[in-house]
Parts: C-alpha cells; sequence; structure tokens
C-alpha cells in the first residue's frame, strides 16, 4: 500500500502551467509561514530568556545550577535556529524549483505550439499542392477485356 508521503514530489509527466502556478503559490505560502514561526519562536526565546531569569530564585534547583540551564536554553534556541534555517532554505529551494519548472513547462507548450503550427502549414500546403496538380488517371478509359491484360 502506497500513500501520497510515499511518492517523490516530483510533477506529472502531463505537468501543466496551472500545476507550476499552485506549486509557487504553495511555496510562497510556505515561506510565509515559516518566517513567521520563526518570529515568533524568536519572541519566545527573548522573552524565555527573561521568564528564566525571573523563575530562578523560585526554584532552587535553577538557582543552583543556572548557568547549566541558561547553555542548555541557549543550546536550544540555537538548535530550534539552526533546524529553522535548514526549513527555510528547503523551501526556498522549493520556490527556485517550482520557478524553474514553470519556465521550462513555458517552453516546452511554445514549442509544442510552433510545433503544431508549422504541421497545420504543411497539411495546408500538401492540400493546396494536391488541388492544384491535375488529376492522374491509373485505368485505361478503354473496356476492359475478360482474358488477362498485362
Amino acid at each position: 500500500m502506497t500513500t501520497d508521503l510515499d511518492k517523490p514530489d516530483t510533477p506529472p509527466p502531463d505537468a501543466s502551467l496551472e500545476f507550476w502556478e499552485q506549486r509557487i503559490k504553495a511555496s510562497r505560502w510556505l515561506i510565509t509561514k515559516t518566517t513567521a514561526l520563526g518570529a515568533t519562536a524568536a519572541v519566545l526565546g527573548v522573552l524565555g530568556q527573561g521568564w528564566l531569569e525571573d523563575a530562578a530564585p523560585l526554584f532552587p534547583f535553577i538557582s543552583q545550577n543556572y548557568g547549566i540551564w541558561q547553555a542548555g536554553y541557549l543550546l536550544a534556541l540555537l538548535i530550534i535556529f539552526l533546524v529553522w534555517a535548514a526549513a527555510m532554505r528547503q523551501k526556498f529551494g522549493l520556490l527556485a524549483n517550482s520557478k524553474q519548472g514553470f519556465q521550462v513547462q513555458l517552453r516546452i507548450d511554445e514549442q509544442n505550439e510552433r510545433r503544431a503550427q508549422r504541421a497545420q502549414e504543411a497539411r495546408e500546403r500538401r492540400q493546396k499542392l494536391a488541388e492544384e496538380r491535375d488529376p492522374v488517371l491509373f485505368f485505361k478509359s478503354a473496356a476492359r477485356s475478360k482474358k488477362f491484360d498485362y
């Protein structure tokens, strides 16, 4: 049994411009959401540092090892930032890939349109030549005999 998660993120073979436009729009929306999450994490990171300082006198296990708690908190913030930066890089890569796919699809559509136009012109030219040409008679106008005539 395969799910959508098992399939790689590749466009269908007959991907249209609408597919690429939708993918670009979705990529931009993902970048916006990831940026908002990063900004929220930064605000909570600044507030969390103050909350840790305020909690130190209330909880003896924090005040006894405040330096370790602060280092752990900064390490957690650093890890969250690195994960966020990797996510942003992935989202920008997806956007660039989608834009490139859109451009390639545009070129493919233009090429197919030119080919169809050339094929139509060639058909019209052949039809015009066939109409201008004199009809060729393949059979003799004389009556046929019942014997084999070669």
